[in-house]
């Protein structure tokens, strides 16, 4: 049996994450936040664009681990400031007339940046028994 990682605690949190609600305030669950994120990149909206480039990051991190060994911990550490941006997300749009609801951050939030977070745990122990 192979032994649970970090790594594989946090990519198990994310993808819970996608499925959980991402805002108080609005029926919005993860997998759709990452569609809300590209329309914050075409309007210009940091607080909505930096918390989904989070994504890409968290990403990166994980496949090029082993290339940017020096680098992972400073990388996870900007993937969790950027996913902190989503404290900025005041409004998100509902429909396609123009409403907006006011949100907070949700449970989904919480457990995303966790799975941030573990990564960033994991890599840390990494360093010091390596």
């Amino acid at each position: 049996m192979k032994k649970l990682t970090f790594k594989h605690i946090s990519i198990f949190l994310y993808v819970v994450s996608l499925g959980l609600p991402i805002f108080f305030g609005a029926g919005v669950i993860g997998i759709f936040g990452l569609l809300l994120g590209l329309i914050g990149m075409f309007e210009f909206d940091i607080y909505i664009f930096l918390p989904w480039l989070a994504n890409i990051i968290y990403f990166f991190n994980l496949v090029f681990e082993k290339k940017i060994n020096n680098l992972k911990i400073p990388i996870s550490i900007l993937t969790i400031i950027f996913g902190l941006f989503t404290f900025g997300i005041s409004r998100i749009p509902l429909d396609e007339g123009g409403a907006y609801a006011n949100v907070k951050p949700g449970i989904g939030f919480g457990i995303w940046i966790l799975s941030f977070t573990i990564l960033l745990l994991g890599q840390l122990k990494n360093k010091n028994v390596g």
